[in-house]
């Protein structure tokens, strides 16, 4: 699992996951393939690429139709939080609780994918991008 934490996201989760040995990435990062104040149009197409489970706050995503034909059509795979206020430290306690949980849908769930992640750790799949059926049709929840 390779995690891409979304410039709404900040770097500090991303820096302390890290340290204790998840692998990482985020925009203020310069060896990152993705620049600051990049727009999604330009970045998603590099999660997909690259293969990242992107960390997101920017539900705005799943709403606007460009950008999620462009999750859609690039494999992205993702999980949004449900709110964009929370301290990191609290990012981080969620994210550690969640870890198991991240690593068997980054696996285990087939690409396009998106779920949201609530401050108490709930979670529910994005109705917005269509689930992956076995052999690859795509149909709607």
């Amino acid at each position: 699992m390779r995690l891409f934490f979304d410039e709404d996201r900040g770097k500090a989760v991303a820096i302390a996951l890290h340290a204790v040995g998840i692998p990482t990435y985020y925009v203020a990062n310069h060896k990152m393939p993705v620049r600051k104040g990049e727009p999604d149009e330009v970045w998603i197409p590099k999660a997909g690429h690259h293969g990242w489970l992107v960390v997101s706050a920017n539900k705005a995503i799943l709403e606007a139709e460009a950008q999620r034909r462009l999750w859609i059509e690039n494999r992205v795979g993702g999980v949004f939080l449900t709110t964009n206020h929370m301290r990191s430290i609290d990012e981080l306690k969620l994210l550690l609780r969640k870890l198991e949980w991240l690593q068997r849908i980054d696996a285990e769930e087939l690409r396009p994918f998106a779920f949201t992640l609530t401050p108490r750790g709930e979670t529910k799949r994005a109705p917005e991008i269509p689930l992956i059926a076995p052999g690859g049709r795509m149909r709607l929840l």
